[in-house]
């Protein structure tokens, strides 16, 4: 159960239910029954298939926190509707509510990242909520990847070569402080048939992420950008192939292709030594 700031959220509260009052009298409503509203994403983000929103009312007052209803519904399109109904008798004026919602694809998953209170102390029973996108685990990959990149300058390393007719290749092969590889630079020249460059990064002695970048000639723009990363239990987490500008999911064969490459130059670089 997620834990509540509570001092702020009373806060902010009761300055939403003083400026709230009115002088004038009118007849009391009906008691609401369900809160409902909106929910969508903040940023660009778009939904990886359906994705699955998971709605709390929340009484935060009482510890621990008491969930008083719960409901969970698919969404294809955003921004969506929803409505969560509760019971009305489940209510305590004197307290404080909050509406929790998350929701998760494919891939990724979004988070609320500030409290909205509902019901009591002057708050409505209809909301927008706008949810976070939180990093999918290939963007994590990713991210480490690029750090680890970005400071292989202070690593040992070591070089080796081979030429074969039609074809020459290079390789740097960089090592933590305990020998291990952690990084290999890999160029390879085929003449007229194009440039290929691939950069691995290694994490416990297996590949953890592949970058092919593929150009007509050394130098110029890559043509074709394949990225495959794996997660600790060696899941696919990253798979994107960029082609001519277009990005579109990197097929599993060719990402387990990747992979056994990768495998194939730590071999050779002796893992370790």
């Amino acid at each position: 159960m997620r834990r509540y700031a509570l001092p702020l959220l009373i806060a902010a509260v009761l300055l939403a239910a003083g400026c709230s009052q009115s002088s004038s009298t009118s007849t009391p409503s009906a008691a609401p029954t369900a809160v409902s509203g909106t929910v969508s994403v903040l940023g660009n983000t778009t939904l990886d298939g359906q994705g699955d929103l998971k709605l709390d009312l929340v009484d935060v007052s009482k510890q621990p926190n008491v969930v008083v209803a719960s409901k969970t519904q698919s969404i294809t399109t955003l921004p969506a509707d929803f409505s969560l109904p509760f019971a009305a008798t489940a209510i305590d004026s004197a307290d404080l509510y909050v509406l929790d919602a998350s929701m998760s694809d494919a891939q990724r998953k979004f988070i609320t990242p500030i409290q909205y209170p509902v019901l009591t102390h002057g708050n409505s029973a209809q909301i927008s909520v706008q949810l976070k996108p939180l990093p999918t685990p290939g963007e994590r990959a990713l991210a480490g990847f690029e750090a680890l990149k970005a400071r292989i300058g202070g690593l040992k390393y070591t070089q080796g070569d081979q030429s074969e007719v039609g074809m020459s290749r290079g390789w740097q092969v960089f090592r933590d402080s305990d020998g291990k590889v952690v990084f290999v630079r890999e160029l390879e020249d085929a003449g007229p048939k194009g440039f290929t460059n691939t950069e691995i990064a290694y994490r416990d002695g297996k590949p953890w992420v592949v970058v092919l970048s593929h150009s007509a000639g050394r130098g110029q723009k890559p043509s074709l950008v394949e990225r495959a990363g794996w997660d600790a239990q060696g899941t696919l987490v990253l798979h994107e192939r960029n082609a001519g500008g277009t990005t579109s999911r990197l097929d599993a064969a060719e990402a387990h292709n990747l992979y056994a490459d990768a495998e194939s130059m730590l071999r050779r670089a002796g893992a370790g030594k």
